[in-house]
């Protein structure tokens, strides 16, 4: 059992289930549903401090992925057809329309759903989304890259499920994270082991009562197999995207973290110029996780888009 109770409740699709967590807007206030959409290894504690932030000021709904969090697994392969028709289930649990925000991996999920259902679509901001240029067609080191991350989750699986990885999750709640990360350098069998290897955020970044549930987490077989599972479905998802229809009249905020090189930044600034009403932001002090680093700025992105909404009409 988890140490922390799921905040949400387990949505039944197609004989298995989803946590979802909604949350209401104040009575008499009009706004569309924000829907938060998780990074590739995140969940929807991630995204606390936004919910925090904006409680009551609409209707916020965010989920866990199969595998990911409070979620079972679910149907493999992870990929972004089964991603989106999740994605389309949970969201009978709110009414449209809907604004989406996706952190990281999880903002191709938001874009491609965008560009599916423009019509249910109020808005969308990116969350420091992945560089489409260098993982549509990966090149040699990108791709090797990538396969090292895919063999380390396979590896985590065999690590859930004799308690290494429990292990390793306990110490990173600790605080011991030099030795959660020479753990994690042995069960990879010595294949990560520079700073940039290891970011604990996601956990370190928590509130404290919250940490029990991002070990726990952590210390899952199906984390790790669907972890994996949609590592391999990236450059899948990428071409897809890549490939969409511009998103028309639809507001779009793309948010850079402080860190992200010059080159994915350029290809943000792009995406944000062409579309009609697009924006683009820089974080000024965070990393790539921004929801846990600066959440003011994603909070401050969807302010922006919900106020036209809100609006009173006939008020200029």
């Amino acid at each position: 059992m988890p140490p922390v109770p799921a905040p949400g409740r387990m949505l039944p699709i197609a004989g298995r289930t989803l946590h979802v967590q909604t949350l209401p807007a104040a009575a008499g206030a009009a706004a569309p549903t924000v829907v938060l959409e998780a990074a590739l290894g995140g969940s929807s504690l991630g995204w606390v401090y936004v919910q925090r932030a904006l409680a009551g000021e609409a209707p916020l709904l965010s989920y866990d992925r199969a595998g990911m969090g409070y979620s079972p697994a679910g149907p493999l392969p992870r990929d972004l057809p089964h991603l989106i028709a999740d994605l389309e289930a949970v969201l009978t649990a709110a009414a449209p329309p809907y604004l989406l925000v996706g952190h990281s991996f999880g903002a191709l999920i938001v874009r491609h759903f965008a560009a599916l259902h423009p019509e249910q679509t109020a808005g969308v901001i990116l969350v420091d989304p992945p560089w489409l240029e260098e993982w549509a067609h990966p090149n040699p080191a990108s791709q090797a890259k990538l396969d090292s991350g895919i063999r380390l989750s396979r590896r985590g699986m065999w690590a859930a499920r004799c308690g290494i990885a429990q292990f390793a999750a306990w110490l990173v709640s600790t605080g011991a994270l030099t030795l959660a990360a020479r753990c994690a350098t042995l069960v990879s069998g010595g294949k990560l082991r520079t700073a940039e290897d290891f970011n604990f955020t996601p956990a370190t970044k928590l509130p404290p009562e919250l940490k029990p549930a991002m070990r726990w987490f952590w210390s899952r077989a199906r984390f790790y197999q669907a972890l994996a599972s949609q590592m391999e479905s990236l450059p899948d998802a990428a071409r897809t995207v890549a490939a969409a229809p511009p998103l028309g009249d639809i507001p779009l905020i793309v948010l850079s973290a402080a860190d992200t090189p010059a080159p994915q930044r350029a290809e943000h600034e792009s995406m944000a110029a062409a579309a009609p009403r697009g924006e683009h932001r820089l974080a000024r002090a965070s990393g790539h996780w921004i929801p846990l680093e600066e959440p003011e700025l994603v909070v401050a992105a969807i302010r922006t888009l919900l106020a036209p909404v809100a609006q009173p009409a006939g008020e200029i």
